[in-house]
Parts: C-alpha cells; structure tokens; sequence
C-alpha cells in the first residue's frame, strides 16, 4: 500500500513538473517576441531575456527525467533508460544549437539590415532564419520523443481528475506553442508533418502495449499536444491559404 501510495504521489507530482515544462516552454518562446526595446547599440530587452531560455528548459527536462526514471518498469526487456538518455542529450544539443545561431545571428542582423543584398546578410539569415529554426523546433520534438519513449515504460496509476484537467491544460499551452513556433520560424514543413504522426504513433503503439491514457501523464501530453497543434495549424492554413508568419501580417 505504500509503494502504491508513492508511485501515485510521484505522479502527481510528474504532471506539475510537465505543466512547469509547457508553461516555461510557452513563456521563453512567446515572451521575447514582445520585448523589442533596445538597452544600446540594438541590443534588446528580450536577446538579454532569451539568454535565459536553454537553461530554463533543459532544466525542467532534466528534473522530468529524473522524476520517470523510478518509476520505469523493472520487467522492462528495452533498454529504455540508456536509450532515452541518448535521445534527451541529442534533443537538448540541438535544441541549445538553433537557440544559439538564432539569438546570435538574429542580433548581428539587425545591424545588416541596410545591407540586404548583401553575400554577408545572407549568410547570416542563413543561420538565423533556416538553420537556426530547424535545429530549434527539431531539439524541442527531439526532447519531447525522448520522454515519449520513457513514458511507454513507466507504471501505470490512474490519474485524479484534477490532474488530468492539468495535463489538458498544459497540452492546450505546448500545443499552441508549438504552432505558433512552426508559423512564425516557417518550420512548418517538418513540425506539421510531425504534428500527424507523433500522436498517432502514440496512440498505435499505446494500443498494442495497452496502455491507458489516463493512467500515463506524459503519453496523455503529448498526444493531446500534438493534436492541438494539428487542429491549429489546420484552421490557420485554410484561414489564411497558407502558413504566413505572424510577423507579415503585422500581428507582432
């Protein structure tokens, strides 16, 4: 009764940890679009902010890790931990790699930009707007795989209604994050795509492994998650005929 009663206070803890995770998720990739006051020499307020956004999330990653580890099933044949592990640290250099090329080359742009013409601001944008946002938004889906793979083998505990209304909430905030990241770094491409098949490859193999939603916190996020995303970037793409930046049409 008291190992039951542990694992089931681990959980609970689990998903405020994962609701920590989609809200500094949501707050460090939102925020800093609306903190363009500049300190000096075109330094501001939000590349001063932003600095703060890896340590922040890998953090919170790192913490969530921790919290899955125990409570992966010992009968378990896959060599889950040493396999997640191999993912998160792929997914967090990544993730680390794209938020440097895009604060660093996104601050030297805003002194090239009377030089648009320019081989120089080319190379730059090729940093900041392409590579840096692929290896960006590709960390974010990279970490979330990872814990995905962890949350296939933990201990199932039925979640309390309470808790189940958190993990919806914080799959509204990562979802729509999700989106609007997609939209506004022009990732689209990948992140939609992936928005189709991560949940359904959640859901098939959850099926064959029966597992139940409603006891796993993190299969719960992240299919909910990705399927909000579905829904948005589905409603923006017909609204719009597209997938227009936020930014091109004047909304930030």
């Amino acid at each position: 009764m008291k190992s039951d009663q542990t694992t089931i206070s681990s959980y609970e803890k689990l998903t405020h940890w994962l609701f920590t995770y989609t809200f500094v998720y949501a707050f460090f990739h939102i925020l800093p679009a609306f903190l363009n006051y500049e300190i000096k020499n075109l330094l501001m307020i939000a590349d001063i902010f932003d600095i703060l956004t890896p340590f922040v999330m890998i953090f919170v990653i790192y913490r969530i890790y921790l919290m899955l580890l125990p409570n992966i099933r010992i009968d378990s044949s896959f060599p889950v931990k040493s396999v997640a592990v191999i993912i998160l640290i792929f997914g967090a250099i990544s993730f680390v790699e794209g938020h440097g090329m895009h604060l660093s080359a996104n601050a030297i742009a805003r002194h090239l930009t009377p030089t648009q013409d320019s081989s120089l601001f080319a190379l730059d944008y090729s940093f900041d707007e392409i590579m840096g946002h692929i290896f960006w938004d590709g960390g974010i889906v990279i970490l979330s795989l990872g814990l995905i793979l962890m949350g296939f083998h933990i201990n199932q505990k039925k979640l309390s209604r309470s808790k189940q209304a958190l993990i919806l909430l914080a799959s509204l905030i990562y979802g729509f994050t999700y989106f609007v990241n997609g939209v506004e770094r022009q990732t689209v491409f990948f992140t939609l795509p992936l928005a189709v098949f991560i949940p359904l490859a959640i859901w098939w193999t959850a099926r064959r492994m029966r597992i139940r939603f409603s006891g796993n916190p993190v299969l719960l996020l992240f299919f909910l998650c990705y399927i909000v995303a579905l829904g948005l970037f589905l409603v923006w793409g017909i609204w719009q005929k597209g997938f227009p930046e936020f930014s091109e049409l004047g909304w930030i």
